[in-house]
């Protein structure tokens, strides 16, 4: 999916500068960017594809924590408190980013204080994102989720097919899918097919269209 290569929070003089600080990488489809407990050397501002972002939980089970694309970046958190890696991730199509090193881009936080105050509202964001999962994964069935996410994607990357439709194009699997939602693989595979029952969706590969989204978002909620 090609995005301009401009961070969604900062403007964009503050982007190039930033930018001008790294160095350009290309990473292949499958490649794993950094793991869950590296040492944070560096952050990593995504100019095109999508990555995800995934953690083990006791059972030795993959969880996807989320998916980021165009414009946003990886590793921030981790450079600002010096902590290692709270994730692992790994390129779902072929992603082209730059690479910044931890201390080059704390000294561009300090000369650039909107960039602080731009940053600590992605923080808060992800914050209430993550609370609001952990609500929805207490007390929303498994139709619910999957519906959630669905809404989510095309929030993020959908684009219009036709006249009400949106389609959404990720190099996501049914399992990933299902990681993400926490959910078996099974559980995914029944609601997408009662939600191509309903007529609210239509699934090929590579591709889920939304032919209903105002349902699909209300049926998320519930």
């Amino acid at each position: 999916m090609e995005v301009a290569p401009e961070t969604s929070w900062l403007s964009a003089p503050e982007t190039g500068v930033l930018t001008a600080l790294g160095t350009a990488r290309s990473v292949p489809s499958g490649s794993t960017l950094f793991v869950e407990g590296d040492e944070p050397y560096d952050l990593m501002v995504i100019e095109s594809g999508d990555v995800k972002l995934t953690t083990t939980s006791l059972t030795g089970q993959e969880v996807v924590l989320d998916v980021v694309g165009a414009g946003e970046m990886l590793g921030e958190l981790s450079a600002i408190d010096g902590s290692r890696r709270s994730a692992t991730a790994v390129a779902l199509n072929d992603v082209r980013l730059t690479s910044i090193g931890v201390e080059r881009f704390l000294a561009f936080l300090q000369e650039h204080p909107p960039a602080m105050g731009a940053l600590l509202a992605i923080v808060i964001r992800r914050l209430r994102s993550s609370n609001r999962r952990q609500l929805e994964f207490s007390t929303t069935d498994s139709l619910g989720r999957v519906c959630a996410r669905l809404d989510e994607l095309a929030a993020r990357y959908g684009r219009a097919d036709g006249d009400d439709a949106v389609a959404i194009e990720l190099e996501i699997n049914q399992t990933e899918l299902a990681q993400w939602c926490g959910l078996s693989r099974e559980a995914i595979v029944k609601a997408l097919r009662k939600l191509r029952n309903l007529g609210w969706v239509d699934t090929s590969a590579g591709t889920i269209t939304l032919n209903d989204r105002d349902q699909i978002a209300i049926r998320g909620q519930l």
